[in-house]
């Protein structure tokens, strides 16, 4: 894989793991054999979803022995429902509880690495990911490198951002609103008013971390706060607090003028689940996920316009990966998992769609293979556990909307920091300090309860009593480096 080569354009200085004594791993177990002799071993997958699958027996089942036959393993699955997720992941990182692969995102990437619970795999992929080295750009293996090594496996499937605002359709069609050029959060202000007085219901309904998409034109550096980063077109790579940046203070700003108006709910808040049925709402995907998700997840016809520019970064990157246990024993093995479940379709389809004859049928359309879905009782969330571009369309989906997908991550705009993991080694404590700041006051401005003229102040003031300039300093020297290497 070309990726071996250490990237030292732009990779921190390498951080210095100090391994985790029991930090996940395998539990000792008798493996069995498969029909080729060969020693079957067991895994265990902690992964995210609406809590465990109720055909999960006879699932697991059919998938150990599909798996068994193919690569000699066998599979034990942990699927946390989402409310759980930070809290049960936390504790199965922090406490030794034995895992083998765990999902995760950008947001404990850089700190579990430094924690030493990931396995450094950065010398396993060649040669027991072959396949799906094939399928994925090199750019994913470098956006997910850190200290120039590989501790996660990317989803390779949208893996550029691209935001779209989603409208009910009844809505559009009753009020001719002119959705395709309302993109811009003030200019929504008016018909969100009308529609308040019209329907006497929340136009944004949200829950406790708001309209979050603000924030993705600010590469996060790995920093893992919303509240540090460069934007993603800034040649110049100033790191900056972002919330103090006109888009971000004037997004706020409306988020504010909304609450006082009452077209968000009053209890967005202190929501940690928010509600199905969404007059607007803005969601990261592609186009044709309006007929193919998005509406029929909310029971209602939608349409969609896209919102700003489709970009390609560490965190975008970094919002599906499946990380494998320091402590494992079958580190190899994992891999080969990892590489099947993205390449073979036939297994890629028991993940997405379930159990084969109860969650969904293979059915022919035109002479093409497709999937009928029986049911929507599939508890597992198909983005956390592989690439998009092998899973079998549905027999409604009249678009090619994996091709869709492919061709916004081609055309997506690369972030200047792309490849640039902050080193937050001489910073750790004043960073933990500041994140922390950030979360308490987070829900509160995210949802306007607070007005930002007020608040925003009061929290760069905690910021820098809390050592937030040397976080500041020491993230813009790093950038500085990056992008000088970079131009040589």
């Amino acid at each position: 894989m070309k990726t071996r080569k250490i990237i030292a354009l732009g990779l921190a200085a390498v951080m210095t793991a100090g391994m985790l004594t029991g930090c996940g791993g395998s539990e000792s177990k008798e493996n069995a054999s498969n029909d080729k002799g060969e020693e079957v071993v067991t895994l265990k997958w902690v992964t995210i979803g609406n809590g465990m699958p109720s055909n999960y027996d006879s699932w697991i089942g059919k998938v150990n022995d599909y798996i068994g036959e193919k690569i000699g393993v066998n599979l034990e699955m942990e699927v946390i429902p989402w409310g759980d997720w930070d809290n049960r992941r936390n504790i199965t990182i922090s406490t030794n509880e034995p895992y083998d692969i765990i999902f995760g995102t950008g947001n404990n990437y850089i700190a579990d690495i430094k924690l030493g619970a990931y396995a450094d795999i950065t010398d396993l992929i060649d040669e027991n990911m072959k396949e799906f080295n094939e399928l994925m750009p090199e750019k994913y293996w470098e956006a997910v490198q850190v200290g120039g090594k590989i501790y996660g496996v990317p989803s390779y499937k949208d893996s550029s951002i691209s935001n779209y605002a989603i409208w009910d359709k009844e809505l559009v069609e009753e009020y001719d609103i002119d959705y395709k050029n309302l993109t811009d959060l003030e200019n929504l202000t008016p018909v969100f008013e009308m529609l308040k007085k019209e329907k006497n219901d929340y136009p944004v309904y949200i829950k406790n971390d708001g309209v979050y998409s603000i924030f993705d034109v600010y590469d996060q550096l790995g920093g893992g706060t919303q509240i540090l980063g460069v934007r993603y077109d800034d040649q110049e790579g100033r790191v900056c607090f972002t919330l103090e940046e006109p888009d971000i203070y004037a997004a706020l700003e409306t988020f504010y003028d909304w609450n006082q108006k009452g077209i968000i709910n009053p209890d967005a808040a202190t929501l940690t689940e928010g509600r199905v049925y969404n007059m607007w709402r803005i969601a990261q995907g592609w186009e044709s996920a309006g007929v193919t998700s998005w509406g029929p997840q909310m029971g209602k016809d939608v349409v969609v316009a896209k919102v700003g520019d489709t970009i390609l970064s560490n965190e975008t990157v970094r919002g599906s990966l499946n990380m494998i246990s320091a402590n494992s024993k079958y580190p190899e093995k994992c891999l080969q998992l990892l590489n099947l479940v993205n390449t073979d379709t036939t297994l890629r389809d028991m993940f997405y769609y379930g159990e084969e004859g109860v969650n969904f049928e293979y059915v022919d359309v035109d002479g093409t293979q497709k999937v009928h879905k029986n049911n929507e009782d599939w508890s597992m969330a198909g983005y956390t556990q592989g690439t998009f571009f092998t899973v079998t369309p549905i027999e409604t989906d009249t678009n090619d909307q994996w091709g869709e997908i492919r061709a916004l991550n081609e055309q997506a705009v690369s972030s200047v920091m792309l490849g640039f993991t902050f080193d937050t080694t001489e910073v750790n404590d004043q960073l933990a300090n500041c994140r922390e700041i950030w979360l308490r006051y987070r829900s509160e401005v995210m949802t306007g309860v607070k007005d930002p003229a007020e608040v925003v102040p009061q929290i760069k003031e905690e910021l820098m009593q809390a050592g937030w300039q040397e976080v500041m300093d020491a993230a813009q020297k790093q950038v500085d480096e990056f992008l000088a290497a970079k131009q040589k």
